[in-house]
């Protein structure tokens, strides 16, 4: 692949419209059974169970996740009927393409770049949501934007649609390199929800690698240059106050082992016909950032992992870090997990305490909120 086509989504491809049939297509019943779309062309049956361990020790308010499982299986099969009105089709749509674009701001937020750079976001060389909003929608509705520079009179703070062309975006300095941030980050969750979710291959080592390399296309690290790290899986130590990451040396056998993982846990779902999805993008994301496989931006492509995995397996977009209060959270849950990994090396993997809990748990809790709230939306 030359090196210009990690800039370039499908052409006419709207991933809005795309996410609306496979949502509208999957069959669901009260009882949380959904039927998955797999490679091959067949139909499996999971039921949607959560497992009864969840430990909400975040929740500022009693919580259950039993409860919050009931009121998702519920609401997922409500959801499903409003998709299927045909009257709501461009509500659905529209939703479907702000929640991705919602995904990628509060992603980039938790991140500290795009969104998140500079003071705050529309702060500096940061960009509010709107801005992020109009990048994001010319991605995901299959309209490329491209960023190019401002001549040198001009206001480099200012955002700009090009007159002749209404697809380019012109900036320039910082703001140039926050928009590419916004804009790459589009394009890669676009690649990995189309590859999981539209086209129903199993995530792998080459869909990750390649949604790096899209997702830091001509964006340098602080020393290094992109085209030395972009898409490769790093050489160097790295490390998050006294917790040090997987040492380079063992980094690759550490993703073949996580793909083979989720793979075993794929196949028991199947024999058993049970599957928590919730529980399952938790402990892959989990597994995925505390590998760190890249110099940077593990923290987004381990968000895009999770987010996949849910509208994968039946359930919908979680939109984490867009509010102070959800950053914190969510940090904080990252944070505590890394710390509770770097007590348990040397233990074989049943005796390890299951560290991708309390953000199932912060995950679960936000499902039943969003997907509440949408929900609603619908019904007005």
């Amino acid at each position: 692949m030359d090196e210009n086509s990690s800039s370039k989504p499908p052409s006419e491809f709207h991933l809005g419209k795309a996410l609306y049939e496979m949502i509208k297509d999957t069959r669901r019943s009260r009882r949380g059974t959904i039927f998955v779309r797999t490679s091959h062309g067949a139909d499996i049956r999971f039921t949607h169970e959560n497992d009864p361990g969840y430990h909400d020790r975040i929740a500022k308010d009693k919580f259950s996740a039993s409860l919050a499982s009931m009121k998702i299986a519920l609401t997922t099969f409500d959801l499903k009927r409003e998709f299927r009105n045909p009257k709501k089709r461009a509500v659905c749509e529209s939703n479907i393409l702000e929640s991705l674009a919602l995904m990628v701001y509060g992603s980039n937020i938790i991140a500290g770049v795009g969104a998140g750079a500079g003071a705050g976001a529309g702060a500096g060389a940061g960009a509010g949501f709107d801005i992020t909003r109009k990048l994001c929608l010319k991605i995901f509705k299959g309209k490329d934007s491209k960023i190019t520079e401002y001549p040198a009179d001009d206001d480099e703070n200012s955002l700009s649609i090009g007159k002749d062309r209404p697809d380019q975006f012109i900036c320039a300095g910082p703001v140039l390199s926050c928009r590419r941030e916004i804009v790459q980050h589009a394009k890669a969750a676009l690649f990995m929800i189309k590859e999981l979710c539209i086209f129903h291959k199993d995530l792998s080592e080459d869909i990750i690698l390649e949604a790096h390399r899209i997702l830091t296309y001509k964006i340098d690290g602080k020393a290094t240059p992109w085209a030395q790290y972009s898409g490769f899986y790093r050489t160097v130590d790295v490390s998050m106050g006294l917790h040090t990451f997987t040492t380079p040396l063992l980094v690759q056998s550490k993703m073949k082992e996580m793909i083979l993982r989720l793979e075993r846990d794929i196949r028991q779902a199947k024999k058993f016909k049970k599957l928590d999805p919730v529980m399952l993008a938790a402990k892959y994301a989990h597994i995925f950032n505390n590998i760190r496989p890249f110099l940077r931006a593990n923290g987004r492509i381990s968000r895009l992992i999770l987010n996949s995995l849910l509208l994968k397996y039946g359930y919908y977009l979680i939109c984490l870090g867009e509010d102070k209060e959800s950053r914190k959270d969510y940090v904080d849950v990252v944070c505590a997990a890394f710390q509770l990994e770097a007590t348990s090396d040397g233990r074989e993997e049943e005796e390890n305490p299951m560290m991708h809990r309390e953000l199932a748990s912060l995950l679960l809790r936000q499902q039943q909120n969003s997907m509440c709230a949408l929900l609603d939306k619908l019904r007005q």
